[in-house]
């Protein structure tokens, strides 16, 4: 399938330090938890509608939703747009599926939501992008952590390659609640696994919303979504993490933690691949971060070729999709 046009927009604000107290006393135990599984120093958090005049620790827990919501609309806005208006017309009268993912699914019980319809809008489905993309045959949410999006984009390509739809909109958002971004991470810490790190590390979660429009319509970037791997398939990993399946010019990591994958994913190969981790250039965005691989595309020069990005779990294993594209 050919991703035929997309958009991402993450807060223009700046980022504040997570800092532990007593009033939130389980959040804070969860804070050193994912502190020492991830084998970092401290937390900083990026949101849509953090505001100076709030005092930061509340801030960055409940900050005003609706900033949120905005950026969904005008994300969608963009993607739709940057089709041409052939594209756009053909969209609007084609058999069109809407897929909402997000990390979390009901998450609005965090936060400070007064507004059922808001409240509708973030746990559940959108109503007003279903209707700006006039879907009418199929609309869902897949609430999957970090492997949302790639689920969906699975999912997007059966339904492409089966010819049940002509046009799958994926709409995908990664709130950072910090309770639910603490518990995520807080793994237990492999005691034999020694680290070469003595840096200071400071992990950052970043809010962003992104739309996603894919066709079988021939664009720059055509997209196959691979498999689910097991973390106890280490001859299949191997192959597929080095590349040496395939000609892989770009290999992209969207995993947070140094582990044994990341080190299998970042060794040296006889091809000499060019390999990013996203988290460390971008920030951590949970289900949103294997989108960044097409960022890093759009803001770097590079000649055509085929980029791997690899999504790992909390368990060993991952899932990956390849990306074909055009030089800039």
């Amino acid at each position: 399938m050919y991703l035929s046009s997309f958009s991402m927009t993450e807060p223009e604000g700046r980022v504040y330090m997570y800092a532990p107290c007593w009033l939130n006393v389980w959040e804070s135990h969860m804070y050193n938890r994912s502190l020492k599984s991830t084998r970092s120093n401290g937390w900083g958090f990026k949101r849509f509608g953090t505001s100076s005049d709030i005092y930061a620790s509340e801030m960055i827990r409940t900050p005003h939703y609706t900033n949120y919501i905005v950026a969904m609309e005008e994300v969608s806005e963009a993607a739709l747009h940057n089709l041409s208006a052939k594209e756009r017309m053909l969209l609007m009268k084609s058999r069109t599926a809407f897929i909402y993912a997000d990390s979390w699914g009901e998450s609005s019980s965090f936060e400070n939501i007064s507004s059922a319809l808001h409240q509708a809008m973030i746990d559940t489905l959108p109503k007003n992008l279903i209707k700006k993309f006039s879907v009418k045959d199929f609309s869902c949410k897949i609430r999957g952590e970090k492997q949302s999006l790639v689920q969906a984009m699975r999912l997007a390509q059966d339904y492409l390659d089966w010819d049940i739809f002509d046009f799958v909109v994926i709409c995908a958002a990664y709130r950072a609640v910090p309770v639910l971004v603490f518990s995520e991470e807080d793994l237990p810490v492999n005691k034999k696994e020694k680290t070469q790190e003595q840096d200071i590390k400071i992990n950052l979660s970043v809010e962003r919303v992104g739309c996603f429009i894919f066709s079988q319509r021939e664009s720059a970037l055509e997209i196959n979504t691979g498999q689910y791997v097991l973390h106890n398939k280490d001859r299949e990993s191997g192959d597929i993490l080095s590349g040496a399946d395939n000609d892989i010019d770009l290999m992209c990591f969207s995993g947070l933690r140094r582990n044994r994958l990341w080190r299998e994913a970042f060794s040296e190969n006889k091809r000499n691949t060019q390999k990013i981790s996203l988290p460390e250039l971008y920030g951590g965005s949970g289900c949103l971060m294997p989108a960044l691989s097409w960022i890093y595309l759009q803001q770097h020069l590079v000649a055509g070729g085929k980029m791997r990005t690899v999504v790992p779990d909390n368990f060993g294993g991952y899932h990956y999709f390849d990306t074909r594209y055009q030089g800039n």
